[in-house]
């Protein structure tokens, strides 16, 4: 070739150079083309799985780096897309590892998603879905395997207890047969219901959370502010709590067993007088109350005493009626799997004596859960909950324990039960009904369904769930002639049965797709539910003998009643839900629900609750790649929304009609009638209660989450109160409930998590809660006054005590001087005289309480009753630490309540009445003892005014110690696992406040002395696995 070139003439080799070069670099133009096309035109299918179940995984996000070219799999876990050659794939999934595969040419992928522990906690379920944490834009807080198992309890609320910043759980009747009460944020609402919507499994669920068996649940979130809980509208101004329960997985079978085996104590016991204090006690009594000077033991004991004194016989009421209670319990499940199937089963029993004899419940509860796939794009699901609760018994009473005299007689001399033990009528023996018959027994069904479809539009599938719960109570209860009630009536019997069923159909459509940095999350719902509820209920008494119990209530001759009643809701919903997702900086929520409600009026059956929520992960944001070592994570969030209450009473917006018998002709023959009472007029324009919330939040993670937490600020403002209003009787009726009136809640919580140490055998983690809350009543009947009867007052907390401020105790020849005048001890008429001559507190003596004069008046009025506090905390914390070593945990939990003002029962001696036993060692006042603590043991309160205290208490609520068996040791026997643990619940009360047997009775019907006490129980549990 070189040859022929070079024997070309000059001009014309010059020429062909030139074509050469040409040709040259078209050849490259063209091959550089050719590649360009065959790299667009590869083809990558593959699978994704999970390392664990090896599952395939169903919507992971397969995207390819740098672009907007991306797919998500499909419900068997593949996908396929086109991608430049030797291009870098990114695959993510919820819970898991995100990956990064380079590709070189067209082939088919099999990956396997590896679980991120981190990521798997910030999973959040969020009603109707779930999100991953660091998405999030609302209030929310996810309570996981790991913080459900720090406490050992087969009460599930125990272990919520302390866990949540802003979810109060109180017991003020810690009885094992009575349910808790729940709060969060506080309470917006004056006579409706304030406590939380509790959903299970997607279902609303109306039944006691204490009825379901905790070992049974997988995870369960809070929904704080309106942005989260608006997608459950008028239900969802109280907050919103979501419950999971465990499902089964693919693989083998495998069978477990959970025991626990206890007993419990009273946490503490009232220290009562002995029989020395308790003379001491009633001569300081009987010298006031009776003029006695120096009484003697003759004069202050009844004949009935005087015999057990004598002999040096002393009872400790307390150690009769309360006792070591035993308690066990055990489940076993199997769980399991294949590609189609999973199921899950348990059956558990449990039974717990009450510290208080004769009380006590008995537990079975049978769980199900079965996930069946029918092909590629459709699943069905079904889980089903049967409870048996048996709970009956005659409860000793306490009140009349505590104040017998220490040398009462239980028994007579034939050693049957002395009804009076001190022989007066007042306080009769606590064991007084004990051989009556009491049978309590609940039993309740819930059923929840689901069929999930995948569509054929890429992310767009369809959701139907249906959900049906049955309740049934049965109580009997009869007193016969062997117990103080029944004697006195010849036998009384008395039956309720109560019947519930409510069933909830929800619609879903739901879109998922991911525009290359753009992602889109809709939930579009249609929702059905309707509730019945029939009671029935008969009582009489004189049955002609004991033989028949309750069995036979035709039989009664005397006092006969029949009540009968049926309830009935429904309500139809529509709600939309949008998520919008850019970069995984900007995050966008907005909710729109309406709901529709039987209960209300025909102009306002519809009400329509709003929400919108923005956040912003400031941590992705580029010019914070350089604290990426430091500050791990940082979100603000901003939420504002709308939610409704409904729980009041059906048919208020109707006319009710109440029973009556009247006597009709001449021969006077009794007929039934009715009439319709002054507060019978129902009100057609009754419409919700409605809380608008706004929420201002900042999630934060430090040093690779070795610190971690949120702070949120609220303000919720909840108006159209439902109460009653009082109008004119002239209009034929003087109340008629409406919508008037209304109340804030403002706040801050505070959650902080910390690994505080880490290395390879040993972790030591800690998790603090911290929630303020300040409730006041803006407005309530439009006229500006105050209702002193329910004791609500304009600007001031939702629950108050409102009476006279006791400013000390009144001495001999005292005198002061307030508000300008001159108070003084008037010797001749015995009486505190103003300087007008007028008696400033009547009756008052020293040993008195003396009391303030808020209006300047010179004397003690009613208008001188002022607010004492609110019974409602001023905060709460908690403070739970888990440390691991090796195979061993150990966790305990601290709980505080502080600022809530109780009333000091034991401060009041009225209370306790003249003759009967009393705390020991009060500082009570005599001449010999002229203390400003405390009043005289014959103080007659002016005007039944009581004494107050604002409490703080603390309490250990639970150390646990655990060890996993090694499973060297297990393998050869074919275990799985193994654990054992011990736990003490309720193990010790710091308090300002001493006389206390329950620091959580927070309502008036709970007296912290006279409750039914805290139970401090010592378990030992076995976790075994095969």
């Amino acid at each position: 070739m070189n040859k022929s070139y070079n024997a070309l003439p000059p001009q014309k080799r010059k020429a062909a150079g030139r074509k050469n070069r040409f040709l040259s670099l078209l050849i490259i133009l063209l091959t550089s083309l050719s590649v360009q096309v065959f790299a667009q035109d590869v083809r990558i299918t593959g699978t994704v799985i999970g390392e664990t179940d090896k599952f395939p995984i169903i919507g992971a996000n397969v995207l390819v780096k740098g672009t907007t070219i991306g797919t998500i799999t499909d419900v068997d876990g593949n996908f396929s897309l086109d991608a430049p050659q030797n291009a870098t794939l990114v695959i993510s999934y919820i819970g898991c590892q995100t990956q990064e595969i380079k590709v070189a040419g067209a082939k088919t992928l099999n990956i396997v998603m590896k679980d991120d522990a981190i990521g798997l906690e910030d999973v959040v379920v969020i009603g109707y879905g779930s999100q991953k944490k660091s998405d999030l834009t609302g209030g929310i807080v996810a309570i996981g395997e790991e913080k459900l198992q720090m406490v050992t309890t087969n009460n599930l609320l125990d272990k919520l207890a302390g866990q949540v910043a802003g979810l109060n759980i109180t017991t003020s009747k810690a009885s094992p047969t009575e349910d808790q009460t729940l709060r969060v944020r506080g309470e917006n609402s004056l006579t409706a219901d304030n406590a939380p919507l509790v959903v299970l499994d997607g279902i609303p669920y109306s039944g006691s959370l204490g009825d379901i068996d905790p070992n049974i649940i997988e995870n369960m979130s809070v929904l704080k502010d309106a942005s989260s809980a608006a997608i459950y509208g008028s239900r969802g101004s109280n907050g919103v709590i979501l419950i999971q329960t465990k499902k089964g997985k693919k693989g083998a079978a495998s069978v477990s067993y959970k025991g626990q085996i206890g007993f419990s104590q009273p946490e503490r016991h009232i220290n009562m007088m002995n029989g020395t204090d308790y003379i001491k006690y009633l001569q300081a009594q009987y010298a006031v109350w009776k003029g006695i000077e120096n009484p003697t033991v003759d004069d202050v004991l009844r004949a009935i005493e005087k015999e057990n004194y004598q002999n040096g016989i002393e009872t400790d009421w307390q150690d009769m009626i309360f006792r070591t209670a035993l308690t066990n319990s055990h489940q076993i499940s199997i769980s399991g799997g294949t590609d189609a199937t999973t199921y899950m089963a348990s059956i558990s029993r449990l039974n717990q004596e009450g510290v208080v004899k004769d009380t006590g419940v008995k537990r079975t509860n049978i769980s199900l859960n079965i996930t069946q796939k029918l092909g590629s794009w459709l699943t069905i699901g079904m889980g089903t909950q049967a409870v048996q609760k048996e709970y009956g018994g005659i409860q000793a009473s306490i009140s009349d324990a505590m104040l017998q005299s220490p040398y009462g007689k239980m028994y007579n001399t034939d050693g049957s039960l002395r009804d009076y033990p001190m022989d007066e009528t007042l306080h009769p023996n606590p064991f007084a009904n004990a051989n009556a018959t009491s049978d309590k027994t609940s039993r309740n069904i819930f059923i929840s369904t689901f069929a999930d479809a995948m569509l054929p539009v890429k992310g767009l599938s369809f959701r139907t769930n249906f959900g049906y719960n049955y309740r049934s109570k049965f109580e009997g209860e009869y007193y016969g002639r062997n117990t103080l009630t029944g004697r006195a009536q010849n036998g009384s019997a008395k039956i309720v049965n109560e019947h519930y069923w409510d069933y909830t159909w929800e619609n879903l459509l739901k879109y998922n797709r991911e525009f290359g940095l753009h992602k889109i999350d809709a939930t579009a719902l249609f929702s059905l539910q309707q509730t019945n509820l029939q009671k029935s209920e008969q009582s009489g008494t004189s049955f002609v003998n004991d033989d028949s119990e309750y069995h036979n209530m035709a039989g009664a001759e005397e006092n006969k009643t029949l009540k009968s009643e049926l309830t009935e809701t429904a309500m139809l919903s529509y709600m939309l839900r949008v998520n919008y997702n850019y970069a995984n900086k900007y995050l966008l929520t907005v909710t729109g629900r309406s709901d529709g409600y039987s209960a209300f009026g025909e102009n306002n059956k519809y009400a329509f609750f709003p929400s919108v929520a923005a956040a912003w992960n400031i941590s992705q944001e580029s010019f914070m790649e350089s604290t990426a070592d430091v500050l791990s994570m940082l979100k603000l969030r901003l939420s504002w929304g709308s939610n409704g209450n409904q729980a009041i009473k059906a048919y208020q917006t109707l006319d009710r009609l109440s029973l009556t018998t009247y006597l009709y002709g001449d021969k006077g023959t009794a007929v039934n009638g009715a009439f319709l009472p002054y507060d019978g007029v129902g009100n057609p324009n009754l419409k919700w209660e409605t809380t608008r919330t706004v929420n201002a939040g900042i999630d934060f993670s430090f040093l690779n989450n070795r610190l971690s937490g949120n702070i949120d600020f609220y303000v919720s403002n909840t108006s159209d109160l439902l109460m009653k209003r009082t109008v004119p009787i002239m209009n034929g009726y003087n109340s008629i409930m409406d919508n008037v009136g209304k109340t804030r809640n403002k706040g801050v919580e505070i959650t902080l998590n910390s690994v505080n140490v880490e290395t390879k055998d040993f972790r030591w983690g800690s998790t603090f809660n911290f929630a303020l809350n300040r409730d006041k009543i803006v407005e309530l009947r439009g006229d500006g006054n105050d209702d002193l009867t329910n004791k609500w007052f304009i600007g001031e907390p939702v629950k108050v005590h409102y009476d006279y401020n006791v400013m000390g105790t009144w001495q001999e020849n005292d005198r002061f001087e307030l508000n300008g005048h001159t108070i003084a001890w008037d010797a001749a008429q015995k009486k505190y005289l103003n300087e007008d001559g007028e008696e400033y507190q009547k009756g008052a003596a020293p040993g008195s309480a003396k009391l303030e004069d808020r209006d300047g008046d010179g004397k003690i009025t009613a208008k001188d009753k002022m607010i004492i506090g609110s019974k409602l905390p001023s905060f709460t914390m908690s403070l739970g630490n888990t440390i691991n070593y090796k195979d061993f945990t150990f966790s305990f939990l601290f709980n505080g309540v502080f600022g809530v003002t109780k009333e000091m029962q034991d401060y009041n001696f009225e209370r306790w009445s003249l003759g009967y036993n009393y705390i020991d060692g009060m500082d009570y006042w005599t001449p010999e003892n002229p203390t400003n603590e405390m009043t005289s043991p014959g103080y007659v309160p002016y005007d039944k005014h009581t004494f107050y205290k604002k409490m703080n208490y603390v309490q250990l609520k639970n150390i646990t110690l655990g060890y996993n068996i090694p499973q060297s040791l297990l393998s050869k026997a074919g275990i799985a696992a193994l654990n054992i643990n011990a736990s003490i619940n309720n193990v010790c009360t710091f308090s300002n406040v001493k006389n206390a047997l329950n620091f959580d009775g927070t309502d008036t019907n709970a007296n912290i002395i006279y409750t039914y006490p805290t139970a401090r129980s010592y378990m030992l549990g076995l976790n075994l696995t095969f």
